[in-house]
């Protein structure tokens, strides 16, 4: 199958092979923005199954968001909770965008889900680069916010409708509508 496999603990651990763009320096904080670990489920998935796939679609605009900050150098990994029939590649295939992503962390050929710990270690792992350098974004406020922040990753919330009645965005994280977003907020 065309793309990366997912991610192993055993891989993560070994090393990655492929070295770190340089990147320009983020709006958010000033200090560059080198790997992107995306969400896929709400964040850049549709709301819809699609039967033939079995899953929810890559959305065209979060897809077409990804190619933006790819070609800007800004190294990609998915960073998923997954039940034993969520795949995401061949979604990410339909929509072009496999190869895109250096590493698939997929939580259930891992063993390990969001908010774990061991989760967000193997993103660092996998990035390869400070945690200062990781913007995690995906559309839960305790697993793709709170949880990267207290690793040392910066993070935005994926939320067209802002924040739920309650919530409170923890300081210096993005709140954005969408992840067509992202560019923008990145190249600003």
């Amino acid at each position: 199958m065309p793309g990366l496999p997912p991610v192993t603990a055993d891989a993560v651990t070994a090393g990655m092979p492929h070295p770190v763009p340089a990147a320009a320096d983020s709006p958010m904080t000033g200090k560059p923005v080198r790997v992107l670990a995306v969400d896929y489920g709400g964040t850049i998935s549709l709301d819809r199954i699609d039967h033939q796939l079995r899953e929810k679609p890559v959305d065209p605009a979060a897809a077409a968001a990804l190619r933006t900050l790819h070609q800007d150098g800004i190294c990609l990994l998915l960073a998923s909770n997954t039940l034993p029939c969520e795949m995401r590649w061949p979604a990410l295939q339909q929509a072009g965008i496999d190869g895109l992503f250096r590493a698939a962390l997929l939580s259930y050929p891992l063993g390990v889900r969001k908010p774990d710990p061991l989760l967000y270690d193997l993103v660092l792992a996998a990035a390869g680069c400070p945690a200062g350098q990781v913007l995690f974004v995906g559309d839960n406020l305790a697993c793709d916010v709170i949880a990267p922040m207290a690793h040392g990753m910066r993070a935005a919330l994926v939320r067209p409708h802002g924040l739920r009645p309650g919530e409170e965005l923890p300081d210096g994280a993005l709140l954005i509508g969408h992840v067509r977003d992202l560019p923008a907020a990145l190249n600003a």
